[in-house]
């Protein structure tokens, strides 16, 4: 007898991203599984993001307003949509093929799982392969919430159930909503790794991850503290001390000492911790590290 699969609902939020979108829609309506239900949720945009959307009558649902930004777009599709298993899925990634149909399986196999995430590859701005997300690990807890978001969002997938069961995104949220979702749910329900690539995630530099500065870092440790963290996540604490150094530097080149020590008591403080100064032990850490590096010079030669 047939195993029926769940059904998927996926919500891709937009605004202004016409020139990507098409890429991400066709990520989606070529999966194979069925049913699979598709929203698109533009706030509103102002380029030809409407036609190219009418060009899919049928095909996928979208509608076309003003929002509060990405997290209430997000919120927003999924109170329309009415899949068991939910994704999101940003207009400047894609998935992989047959990566709804792996995700759907694996949930109906495994009916006391409420989250799931798999592999991804960091891609460029014109689509070519950048490498693997190496930040990806199998699932524990306390390394999620002492060390690194190590699930790459566009990877994940998750029942309404457990989304609903926590209460869902925080619409007050703008660069860590997808963190704070993961560790409320894990703290509720089973998580699991999936091995194999369900995405690829776009680094061109100037997306909304790569110029939160210190705004994305500042939210991801209010986050980690409202889940019992000690603070910033070892891995965004080295991201941190980092940029500090960086900003040190030019405050150096612009001869303003004063400003240049300051940022730099500020990434040594970053570092003071047993827990980041560990995570440098670790040859994982230094791969990560590696990865990132070799992202941004590609991005950067190829943007």
């Amino acid at each position: 007898m047939e195993q029926d699969l769940p059904s998927v609902s996926i919500i891709t939020p937009t605004f202004n991203h016409a020139h990507r979108l098409r890429e991400a829609i066709d990520s989606v309506l070529d999966q194979s599984h069925q049913p699979l239900e598709y929203w698109v949720i533009d706030g509103g945009s102002a380029d030809q993001t409407q036609p190219l959307l009418r060009e899919y009558a049928g095909r996928l649902n979208w509608v076309s307003e003003p929002d509060r930004g990405q997290t209430d777009a997000i919120i927003k599709g999924i109170k329309k949509s009415c899949g068991e298993i939910v994704g999101w899925l940003n207009a400047d990634d894609r998935y992989h093929p047959g990566a709804i149909a792996k995700a759907a399986q694996y949930f109906a196999d495994h009916p006391q799982v409420m989250l799931i995430y798999g592999d991804a590859r960091f891609i460029d701005t014109n689509g070519r392969d950048l490498g693997p997300c190496s930040q990806v690990e199998p699932f524990c807890f306390e390394r999620l919430l002492g060390v690194s978001d190590f699930i790459v969002q566009p990877a994940a997938f998750f029942r309404r159930s457990g989304y609903e069961a926590v209460g869902g995104l925080d619409a007050g949220l703008s660069w860590a909503m997808d963190y704070d979702l993961w560790l409320k749910m894990a703290r509720r329900f089973p998580v699991a790794y999936v091995s194999g690539v369900f995405a690829d995630y776009r680094w061109d530099g100037v997306n909304k991850t790569a110029t939160g500065g210190m705004s994305r870092i500042n939210e991801v440790q209010q986050v980690a503290r409202r889940h019992g963290g000690m603070g910033l996540p070892a891995y965004f604490a080295l991201e941190a001390a980092a940029m500090r150094a960086g900003q040190s530097i030019n405050a150096i080149r612009q001869g303003s000492i004063s400003q240049a020590i300051d940022y730099a008591k500020e990434a040594a403080g970053y570092l003071c911790s047993g827990r980041t100064l560990r995570t440098l032990t670790e040859r994982s850490t230094w791969r990560i590290l590696e990865t990132r590096r070799k992202i941004r010079r590609r991005a950067e030669r190829t943007g």
